[in-house]
This record gives C-alpha cells, structure tokens and sequence, in this order.
C-alpha cells in the first residue's frame, strides 16, 4: 500500500483520538484544526495558548524580521502509527499542505526544526516545526499587533513629586490597564545597566524607588513589547534588553534637564519598576557639602574612552551646572578598579577624564574652568574584591578644588 493510501487510512482512523487539549483546554485557530484529527496527545501533553507571544525563526531568505508577533499556540503531540519522527514529518507533510500551509523550510529531525506558513483569509501565521523522537512540537503564531497599548507622559522638566515612597504609580511610568498594586518601597541597593558592548554592568545610580505589580495573562514578549514602544514614544531611549527565563529592560531619559534611569523586570508572579531619578539640584549641593561627587551613569565603551549616548544626562547636568555658576572651578577626575596593570588603569583613567571634559566643553562649559586629571586605581572607595565594590570605584567625579568640606546653608 502507497504512504498516502496509508495516510488516508490514518488519518479516518484518527479521528477518535481528537486531543481534549485542543478541543476544550484551548479552542485552537482555523489553521489548526485539522490537528484534532491527525495528532494523538495525552494528558501531560497539552496545547498551550498565551494571549500574544513571539516567535523567535531562523533567518530567512526575503523576510527581513524573523520574529514574528502575535496570537500564540504551541501544541505536541504524536502520530500513533509513526515509528520515528522521519515517519511522522512523512505522515504530517501532506496534510499539512492541504490544509492551506506552505513549507518555508524543511525540517531535519535531530538538527534543525522546520518553517511553515498560512497565509489565507487575511491571515499570516508561522510556525515553527520541530520533534522530539516522533513526537511533533509545534509553535505558531498568528501575526498580530498586541491587544492594547500604553501611553506615557515624559518626565516633566520641574521633576515630580512622590506622595510617598512606597505608594502611588510613577507619574511617568504607569502601570498597565488591569494590574494590581503589589506593593513598593526605597531600594538602597544600586541600580545597575550593561551597557553596550560591555563584558559587565555598570552603576547608574545608587538607590532607586521601586513598584510591584501583578497581572494575570501577561507574557514576556506583550509586557516588553508594550513598553519598549511607550517608552520610546515618550522620549526614553532603551539602553538594554533581555527576554530567556524571565524578562526585562532598562531605559534612560535625558531630556528637559532630567537624567532618569528605569529598571522593569518580569517574572512568573508579575513585575515590577524601579526609578532612579538623578536630580541636578541635588547634584550641586552634594558638590559645595563634599567638594567632589561620584557621576555615576557615565558610561564608556569596554575599556575606552569612548563615552555611551547614555552619559549624556548626567554630564548635561554638570554642564548647565557650569553654565549657572559662572565663578565654578571643576577638575574632572578618573577613577578605575584594580584590575589591570597600574600604567595601563593611569593611562585609561586620564582618557576617560579628559573624554569627559571635552563634551562638557563642547555642550556649555568654559575650557578654562576646566581640568582633567586620571587617578587610576589609586583612590578606591570601595572594596576591589567584589563586583559592586569594583563598579564603584570605576567612576568618574567632578570636584571643586577651591572647596573645603563643610555644612551647606548653615545646617
């Protein structure tokens, strides 16, 4: 008897074994059905369905993005007559084709999985097609824009004020529509960004007001996503991103005098945000209280004096500084931590330096009002066996020479 006799045979024989998964856990879409009919599964084999998720395909030849968004299934399951999966990719090929699927790629049981796609009645829907033994895995995705969105108001440039530390939304970064309050508070610990490029992550801030939240049917690609594109109409710029166990990002405003820093992280229970926001009236009263304060956010590229758009914040607020206090001196000081040689960590500290003094001579400060000078890994202020005790001694500092430590307005 011919494959496809036998497939016929199969799939009439099939039709018993209509997964209860797909039938009443998860209604699946029209180019799915016909798997009720084709697919044994069992009961800790199921479909899963979340609201909206990407897939993530090999490239392509003519696709330019091969993630693809949207509605989102993943099913597996086996077919009963298969012995292997070269069997069941046998059995499954030509169904799939009649029912309206295009195979894109190929797939190489045991080496690489396969691309299909449906594109009938207005819908375009990829899938990736892969095994394990005989078992089919598949994950579909039916392109989509997410089901909602969000709009954010940039920071104003008079910065806002909190009710209360542990209470109330962000006022330029609010929730999401159906989230529950969880709780919040003021975090001490540093708030930390890897920037582009950079083998570990830097200190951008050394504490942060932090929120929680929680919101049922909420994947890691819809809470990114959603973000990523209200943050960025707002004015933020997004300076990394991760997506593997669990999800996350951070983005830097630095616009209208502000220099504010964002961490959103999600996991299995919900997700919260912390806000570091670097305020420049602060910045000038710690300098005329310690005569020289730490510029944390200036970020370089790996072991360069290259400086990162995402300095710019800060080291605008030390030049507006500059601007209004016609009579300041400032010497702009490089630090590193202990790792490397003492002539390589001297060389780097007084490029960094110097990197830092330019831009804040091109962008309103007075060459003559400043200076630059590298310390290497000669004045720690933290201890240089730990990561956080190193990150906090590669720093860059702005310091007032003619300034002797003291009380600030006599208190």
């Amino acid at each position: 008897m011919c494959i496809y006799s036998r497939l016929i045979l199969f799939v009439a024989a099939a039709l018993s074994f209509a997964t209860a998964a797909l039938a009443e856990v998860n209604k699946p879409p029209a180019e799915l059905a016909f798997l009720s009919g084709v697919l044994k599964t069992r009961d800790d084999w199921v479909a899963e369905h979340y609201v909206w998720d990407e897939l993530h395909l090999p490239p392509m030849k003519g696709e330019q993005d091969p993630v693809k968004r949207g509605r989102y299934w993943r099913v597996w399951g086996d077919v009963e007559m298969a012995k292997n999966a070269v069997e069941t990719w046998t059995y499954l090929k030509p169904v799939f084709l009649a029912n309206g699927w295009t195979v894109v790629k190929e797939p190489e049981p045991g080496r690489s999985p396969g691309i299909g796609q449906y594109s009938r009645n207005g819908v375009d829907a990829w899938a990736e097609v892969d095994f394990y033994n005989n078992r089919l895995q598949l994950k579909v995705v039916e392109v989509a824009s997410p089901p909602f969105t969000l709009t954010l108001m940039p920071p104003a440039a008079v910065p806002e004020k909190m009710a209360s530390p542990d209470k109330g939304d962000f006022p330029y970064l609010s929730p999401l529509a159906g989230s529950k309050f969880r709780g919040g508070g003021r975090d001490t610990r540093p708030l930390w960004v890897k920037p582009t490029g950079a083998s570990q992550p830097e200190m951008v801030a050394q504490g942060s007001l932090h929120r929680s939240y929680a919101l049922a049917g909420l994947s890691y690609a819809l809470f990114l996503n959603v973000y990523r594109d209200a943050l960025t109409k707002a004015g933020w710029e997004i300076v990394d991103e991760f997506h593997s166990a669990d999800a996350g990002m951070n983005a830097h405003f630095a616009k209208s005098g502000r220099n504010v820093w964002a961490y959103l992280h999600m996991n299995a229970d919900g997700y919260d945000i912390a806000v570091a926001d670097v305020v420049a009236t602060d910045l000038a009263a710690n300098l005329r209280r310690m005569c020289h304060v730490a510029l944390y956010g200036v970020l370089f590229d790996f072991n360069k004096s290259t400086l990162q758009p995402a300095s710019d914040g800060v080291l605008q607020q030390v030049a507006d500084l500059i601007v209004k206090d016609k009579t300041l001196q400032i010497e702009v000081q490089g630090h590193t931590d202990n790792v490397g040689g003492d002539a390589y960590n001297q060389t780097l500290s007084e490029a960094r330096a110097g990197a830092v003094a330019d831009w804040l001579t091109k962008h309103g400060g007075t060459a003559a009002r400043l200076s630059a000078h590298g310390y290497g890994k000669t004045r720690p202020v933290a201890d240089n066996n730990t990561d956080e005790g190193r990150a906090k001694n590669r720093r860059v500092e702005i310091a007032d020479p003619a300034c002797a430590p003291g009380p600030v307005n006599g208190k």
